[in-house]
């Protein structure tokens, strides 16, 4: 018997409005000076069936860590554990913070963790030579304790099997998040082949923030880039690669010290970005790359070896029933024709 090719069409845009299944977590994270980041990526995901805002949880200027287990979730790291808890095989977890991370004290837990690879090859030469003294570490300036990265991995450890696991950073230094000994490659998602960290610049790199006029707070260029390329049927590996297309696509105009009048800077490179001698070169005051970038590119040191590409992104059900109607309605017009 064959089958109606618009009955294919109508049988794979009900299967693929159906992929939602499973539950999706927003947990989002903004301190000091990046707090409109949540809203920003919150809003850009709202309007789809998978990120309900019943399972959408934003913190503004949150403890990191208190070091206390027995309090409640009133820390980031109470936070994630409740997820570790609570999520079953087959969910989605986006965990996403925009606020300052640094990299300038010891790890007394890791020590070996400044044996870390990075940064890598096409950085400019660090500030340090590598292998890095310290290690790094985010959180609220009013935190009880910041969080090392590598308590992100501890958290991360009871996660059941097959929770994908997405986290994003717009913390400077966040590249340090992996490559060392206890850093994220090593957590329970990652092992699972379940884990996307997309981190904005590498390990000896500072994360950039924009304000407009008339703005209270800086919106960091990660979450620009992802917030603007969402859309319908889009699997994780095309939104972060769309958000890498958008960095390198578009600009900011700025009066550097070194510039006499504004000049567009682009927000990363392109994919394939070779520094040149001048670009690698530090010139007084800057790199040459910094003459027409805001920062690296985010896609360098990140984490994306997760083999699931689920869905993040699929139209509203209203969205889909419109589409097979129209589609049926294109049938029945073609067979009345024909007739």
């Amino acid at each position: 018997m064959r089958v109606p090719a618009v009955w294919l069409v109508c049988l794979a845009v009900l299967l693929a409005g159906s992929s939602a299944s499973a539950d999706y977590y927003f947990y989002s994270v903004a301190d000091d000076d990046f707090r409109g980041d949540n809203d920003t990526l919150w809003a850009a995901l709202e309007p789809y069936p998978e990120w309900d805002a019943s399972h959408a949880v934003l913190r503004d200027n949150w403890d990191a860590d208190d070091a206390v287990r027995t309090d409640g979730r009133d820390s980031v790291y109470d936070d994630l554990e409740w997820y570790a808890d609570n999520l079953n095989g087959g969910d989605v977890f986006l965990f996403a913070y925009w606020g300052h991370g640094g990299w300038t004290a010891g790890d007394s837990y890791y020590p070996d963790e400044g044996s870390t690879a990075q940064p890598q090859g096409n950085d400019p030469a660090p500030a340090d030579p590598a292998p890095y003294q310290y290690d790094e570490f985010f959180g609220y300036s009013g935190s009880t304790y910041y969080m090392w990265d590598d308590d992100l991995t501890n958290a991360l450890a009871d996660f059941d099997e097959f929770v994908e696991v997405v986290v994003i950073s717009g913390a400077c230094h966040a590249g340090g998040w992996v490559g060392g000994s206890h850093d994220l490659q090593t957590s329970t998602p990652a092992t699972d082949d379940g884990l996307y960290a997309l981190l904005a610049v590498p390990e000896q790199g500072t994360s950039i923030g924009v304000k407009e006029f008339g703005e209270t707070y800086y919106e960091l260029l990660l979450c620009t880039a992802l917030s603007n390329t969402v859309s319908a049927y889009m699997c994780m590996s095309d939104w972060y690669a769309a958000a890498m297309g958008y960095g390198a696509t578009h600009s900011y105009t700025f009066k550097m010290a070194w510039d006499s009048s504004p000049q567009p800077y682009y927000f990363w490179p392109g994919e394939g970005w070779v520094p040149t001698t001048y670009e690698e070169t530090y010139h007084t005051d800057h790199w040459g790359w910094e003459e027409s970038y805001l920062q690296l590119r985010p896609e360098d040191y990140s984490w994306l070896s997760a083999e699931v590409d689920f869905y993040m992104c699929t139209p509203e059900p209203a969205t889909a029933g419109l589409l097979v109607i129209g589609l049926l309605g294109l049938r029945s017009f073609m067979r009345r024709r024909r007739a």
